[in-house]
């Protein structure tokens, strides 16, 4: 009766330049590329940071080593060609005891991995936030500006995505410098003073 292949995770100690990317793809570093082409089961931790391209001037995303120095493998104990990885471009040595590989508790590598993910959610986050931010930097109309294309006595129709007053007409009373005009709205009941965001304003009479 066959059973479930046992592996464990090793680590690696990494030679210098063994995390910078590699020259013919740049979504690899050079320890990844070794590794890989090598056929051999690897995990290297890695964070996001936001910079700058030098050429582009472009804001890109940037990896980096969550633990320089190190990366980590895994293989079947005993069937593991440990020379074969100790040779391969950019591996230092393999940490172990006396020349002999020293597995890891599964549960240490489990934390790492951890780490990375929540790292990345973070990361992730705020990338949204300053694009949210940006965005709303960009569509931000000024005072002046606002009340010169909607000028108060001006007869206005509000969008059918307004939740209150949709298809409503209004006079515009003032512009304000919060992306929003100051209006009397016609309702069932009379008339009622409201701010109305821009993004709701279908029509300029």
């Amino acid at each position: 009766m066959g059973g479930t292949i046992k592996t464990s995770w090793y680590a690696l100690r990494l030679k210098p330049g063994a995390a910078r990317p590699y020259r013919h793809d740049e979504r690899l570093t050079n320890i990844e590329w070794s590794l890989k082409r090598e056929g051999i089961d690897y995990y290297m931790p890695m964070e996001l940071a936001m910079k700058i391209h030098h050429r582009t001037k472009r804001q890109i995303d940037k990896r980096f080593p969550l633990i320089p120095g190190y990366a980590f493998m895994r293989a079947i104990p005993n069937e593991q060609n440990w020379r074969k990885v100790a040779e391969c471009d950019f591996v230092s040595s393999i940490i172990g005891i006396n020349g002999t590989p020293l597995a890891l508790p599964a549960a240490q590598v489990e934390l790492i991995q951890m780490a990375e993910n929540s790292l990345r959610e973070l990361y992730e986050y705020h990338k949204a936030l300053r694009a949210y931010e940006e965005a709303q930097r960009l569509r931000k109309v000024t005072r002046r500006v606002a009340a010169e294309q909607f000028p108060a006595g001006g007869v206005i129709t509000i969008s059918k995505e307004h939740r209150l007053f949709a298809g409503r007409r209004a006079t515009i009373v003032a512009a304000t410098g919060r992306n929003t005009i100051k209006a009397v709205i016609e309702t069932l009941n009379g008339m009622a003073n409201a701010e109305i965001p821009l993004e709701f304003v279908e029509e300029v009479a």
